[in-house]
């Protein structure tokens, strides 16, 4: 199982203008609001156009008219609040490296988790459905994003080897996925959460997250470089 990580996509998505009617925008909002929660809980196979547009109160021609198809309502579904996101992480890595140019890992770290784990309070139905297509996208979703992604996650890898020069890059890369893991797995928890309308309970929580993390990437290699094997199903840097 392969999870993608740290990455901002820039993917065009056809879809009608929206320079519509309110009665258009409303249902256009009714339509990816009941796609993040029907596909976050069922998945894109165990969603049917009915489910769909009985759950957004639409009629069932709704998706075609506005969004073309049930493929490009996914898709836009995601990148909704996945491509801010991603934008949001390399906004402040890059304003954290123009402040300062030897980061901590605690930082770099902070920068990966902090918008999606934001975006997951705001947005409750949105980590599952995070989940979902970081850790088995579908294969549509797959083939459209896959050139993006390895591109884009060299840029917190590049970030983890400055900070982290007596690491091995491959164990660098691992423990990407693992943190990645751990992440996801507390998103899920978090979509369950209600606000707590306490922000530092919140960032309370996100603090021993990123602590958690850095931990793992900072330590010292359970095995030698001679007894590891090779992890060839680690994402390579793109070639140039």
């Amino acid at each position: 199982m392969t999870i993608y990580s740290n990455v901002c996509i820039i993917l065009p998505v056809t879809r009608k203008s929206l320079a519509k009617p309110t009665r258009d925008h409303e249902t256009i909002d009714r339509l990816l609001d009941a796609s993040e929660r029907l596909f976050g809980e069922h998945g894109y196979d165990g969603v049917g156009m009915r489910m769909l547009t009985e759950e957004a109160k639409v009629n069932l021609g709704a998706v075609t008219y506005h969004f073309g198809s049930k493929e490009a309502l996914y898709i836009e579904t995601f990148m909704r609040r996945f491509r801010p996101t991603n934008a949001e992480r390399l906004r402040l890595l890059k304003e954290a490296e123009a402040e300062d140019g030897s980061l901590t890992v605690e930082k770099i770290v902070d920068c990966m988790v902090r918008p999606p784990y934001l975006s997951g309070l705001e947005h409750p139905d949105f980590p599952a459905l995070l989940a979902r297509n970081l850790s088995l996208p579908p294969p549509f979703l797959h083939a459209a994003i896959h050139p993006e992604l390895e591109a884009n996650a060299e840029v917190f890898v590049a970030a983890l080897r400055r900070s982290l020069p007596n690491v091995p890059e491959d164990l660098i890369r691992l423990r990407t996925l693992y943190s990645m893991g751990a992440f996801l797995m507390f998103g899920a928890q978090v979509g369950g959460m209600r606000p707590s309308g306490n922000p530092r309970f919140d960032e309370s929580l996100l603090k021993e997250l990123v602590r958690f993390i850095s931990a793992g990437m900072q330590s010292e290699p359970a095995v030698s470089a001679a007894d590891r094997p090779p992890l060839p199903c680690l994402p390579k840097p793109p070639r140039g």
